[in-house]
């Protein structure tokens, strides 16, 4: 597996390197156990040397000022994202919101202050939507 992950080389050059026949090669990775063995590595490769050095790149070229300004502030953006140093938008931030049934007493106080407008206009498409039911017999 470390031929393969660490040092890239072809699952056949892979199996030949360790001592074994290539022609098997392709069905012994598709063994459940192989499998999972070839994905932890990786992950391992990724989290020990992948993320590490991706970020050692991006901290440079947000360093360096011949790279144009639109390039490094997105890629400052993307490096703030990773990090979870992103504002949330305004749209994120109702969506956040308690459920109206999980509020405090208090906090549904605040919420009809703070919503009025909000309020009103769900009362009025309820009112437009109500059918009488009074009998004039």
């Amino acid at each position: 597996m470390r031929l393969i992950v660490n040092d890239g080389k072809k699952p056949e050059e892979a199996a030949e390197l360790a001592g074994y026949h290539p022609k098997p090669v392709y069905k012994t990775m598709r063994l459940p156990a192989v499998a999972a063995a070839i994905s932890e590595s990786i992950q391992l490769d990724l989290a020990v040397v992948g993320a590490p050095l991706a970020y050692r790149v991006a901290k440079s070229l947000l360093q360096d000022t011949s790279i144009s300004a639109r390039v490094r502030a997105d890629l400052s953006i993307k490096v703030l994202d990773r990090a979870g140093h992103i504002a949330p938008t305004r749209k994120e931030t109702s969506l956040q919101q308690k459920a109206l049934s999980e509020m405090s007493r208090d906090e549904l106080a605040a919420f009809i202050e703070r919503n009025p407008a909000e309020i009103d206009k769900v009362e009025g498409e309820l009112a437009s939507r109500a059918k009488d039911v009074s009998y004039l017999g």
